[in-house]
């Protein structure tokens, strides 16, 4: 089953998560309105990523925990699918990387 199946059922019935943002935690579910955890051993394939396509990704993790590669094969993957924005949070540390910004 494809992770991001709550996105999938959104866009099946032609809606999207209030404001158009949806975090996403490797490992964990962040405690926020609109999140989902992933598995980090089990991270959708760049082709099941469609259902971000204009939206705000907000990726956190836990940089003690989640190595390098895992963390960068999903920003990857979600970036192939054109979000409006990605960003990814290190909840351990200060800070924002920003991989995307919104195409003006």
């Amino acid at each position: 089953m494809n992770q991001l199946q709550p996105l999938i059922d959104l866009a099946d019935h032609g809606l999207q998560p209030i404001g158009r943002q949806v975090w996403i935690g490797l490992g964990f579910r962040p405690s926020k309105k609109f999140a989902l955890a992933l598995d980090p051993d089990n991270l959708p394939a760049p082709n099941d990523c469609w259902p971000v396509v204009g939206l705000d990704i907000i990726v956190t993790y836990q940089g003690s925990r989640i190595r390098y590669g895992v963390l960068r094969s999903l920003c990857h993957a979600l970036q192939q699918a054109n979000p409006r924005r990605l960003f990814a949070v290190d909840v351990e540390r200060p800070g924002i990387a920003y991989l995307k910004l919104e195409n003006k």
